[in-house]
Formats: structure tokens, C-alpha cells, sequence
């Protein structure tokens, strides 16, 4: 059960490995800077900032006494929420503004789910039946999805939702990249799922994120790349079959190009 442990909260995650997650980090003693999406935000007792594709965080700057408790969990455990809202302009909303300050209802409503997480994770510990750690597992799922789905629906009353065809098209092509970038590293292959024109597509990519879809796509498949130089011991041509690359040489002349160094140098600095 350690993954199901990780993935919920007890260490503070390598900041890449909120890639393919959702869920949100509150903020419950100290202070940080966090930068999101290139954009510099403070963290105190009571903030919040979410985990979805559309948010990219880069660094986190924690004071000494800086606490936190994190519901961020596989993107498949959130994803049925994403696709559901991906036709609305929330996704994009919140991508826009990914922290905010809850208030003592909402604060003490997040510790006690919180618990209610802690208590099943011990459950779970001392259990020697696969199928009710499977079950306590579901449960830990739902009380992740409840908890997002409360902070989030609270946060949205404050702004107006965009009702743009962009965010809708931006926020899909994202969601698809997180599943297809193994096999789908091409602008045409997104944009013609979008039945648009690869420069239509693009233009509306950009305009909707700041980014364009190449971009995009760099980022996400060298994010992963890094996450598997960090946490398996594949060799670097097992990394580069996994990532669907024809040969070694065209995965280290890639990554190298969007990392800034060769994948043995990455795994030998982050060790």
C-alpha cells in the first residue's frame, strides 16, 4: 500500500511528480512562494493552490515552519471530474487563479477529511485482506474527490465562468496529451482530434494557456522522462522504449534539447 500512502500526503513530493495528478495542498502552518504557470503566488495558513494538467508547478519556496496537508492523488482518481467539466470554462478559471485563502468553515472541513484519509491509511496498514484494502483504498479515493469537488464548487461561486470554445478546446487537448504523449507527440495528431487545422489549433492553444501545443507537449513528455530517470533504475534506452523514442540516441538528443543536459547527467544530479 506504500503507493496509495505516497500519492496522498505523507512526504513533500519532488515538484514534478504533481505531473498526471490532481487534487489541491493546504497550507496549514508558515508560509511559501510557490511559482505556477510562471506566475509567482504566497502561500499562508489557509491557501490553497490545486493540482490539475493545466497547472504546471515549478518551484516551492517553504519557510522553516511551513506545514501542509495534500489531497493530490493519480489523475485517474480526479479524471472523470476533469472530462465531465472540460466543456465549461472552469478548468481554464481555475488554471488562472490556482490559489486561494479558505475560510474557517472550509479549513476545518479539510482537516477533518483529512483525518478521515489518516485513519483509513491505518486501517489499511494493519489489514491483511486484499479486498478490504481495496475497499479502504476506494473509499480514500472518494474522500480525495468529495473534499476537491467542496473546495472547488465554494471557490467558483467568487468569479464568472468563460463560456469560450478555446478553454474547452485547450483543456481537452491537455487531458489527451497526459494520455497520449507515449505514443502522440505531433501538433497535426492533437489538432485534427480537435478537427481543426494545425495552425487554427495552435493559435487557439496559445491564446487560451500562453503556451503552444508544442510546447506543451516538450514539457509534459520531458517531465515524465524525468520522473522515470528519478525513480526506476531502467537503463536509458529501456526509458527511451517505454517513451515510444525509435532509438536511444533520438531520446538523449530530445530530452537534452528540453532538459538542458543529457538524461545520465539529469539522473546522476537528481541521485
Amino acid at each position: 500500500m506504500k503507493t496509495v500512502i505516497d500519492n496522498i500526503i505523507r512526504s513533500y513530493e519532488p515538484l514534478h511528480e504533481f505531473w498526471n495528478k490532481g487534487g489541491f495542498v493546504l497550507c496549514t502552518a508558515g508560509e511559501a512562494e510557490i511559482r505556477i504557470n510562471d506566475s509567482i503566488y504566497y502561500l499562508k495558513t489557509g491557501s490553497v493552490f490545486i493540482v490539475t494538467p493545466l497547472i504546471q508547478i515549478y518551484e516551492i519556496k517553504p519557510s522553516a515552519d511551513f506545514e501542509r496537508i495534500s489531497f493530490v492523488n493519480e489523475l485517474k482518481v480526479f479524471y472523470p471530474i476533469f472530462k465531465q467539466i472540460s466543456d465549461t470554462g472552469i478548468p481554464l478559471k481555475i488554471s488562472k487563479s490556482p490559489c486561494w485563502i479558505l475560510n474557517d468553515d472550509e479549513f476545518l472541513f479539510v482537516k477533518s477529511q483529512h483525518n478521515r484519509i489518516e485513519k483509513k491509511i491505518n486501517d489499511i496498514t494493519s489489514s491483511n485482506s486484499t479486498e478490504e484494502r481495496q475497499m479502504l483504498t476506494h473509499i480514500i479515493n472518494l474522500i480525495c474527490v468529495e473534499t476537491m469537488l467542496e473546495v472547488v464548487s465554494n471557490h467558483i461561486k467568487t468569479f464568472e465562468i468563460p463560456s469560450l470554445r478555446n478553454s474547452n478546446v485547450a483543456y481537452s487537448f491537455i487531458l489527451t496529451l497526459h494520455e497520449k504523449y507515449r505514443s502522440e507527440r505531433t501538433v497535426s495528431w492533437y489538432a485534427a482530434q480537435a478537427h481543426m487545422s494545425t495552425g487554427h489549433f495552435s493559435a487557439i492553444i496559445r491564446e487560451a494557456t500562453g503556451q503552444s501545443p508544442s510546447e506543451w507537449i516538450s514539457s509534459v513528455t520531458t517531465t515524465y522522462a524525468k520522473l522515470l530517470l528519478e525513480q526506476t533504475d531502467k537503463s536509458i534506452k529501456e526509458i527511451a522504449n517505454e517513451l515510444n523514442f525509435p532509438e536511444q540516441f533520438t531520446f538523449r538528443k530530445y530530452f537534452k534539447r528540453y532538459a538542458g543536459m543529457s538524461p545520465s547527467d539529469y539522473r546522476n544530479e537528481a541521485r
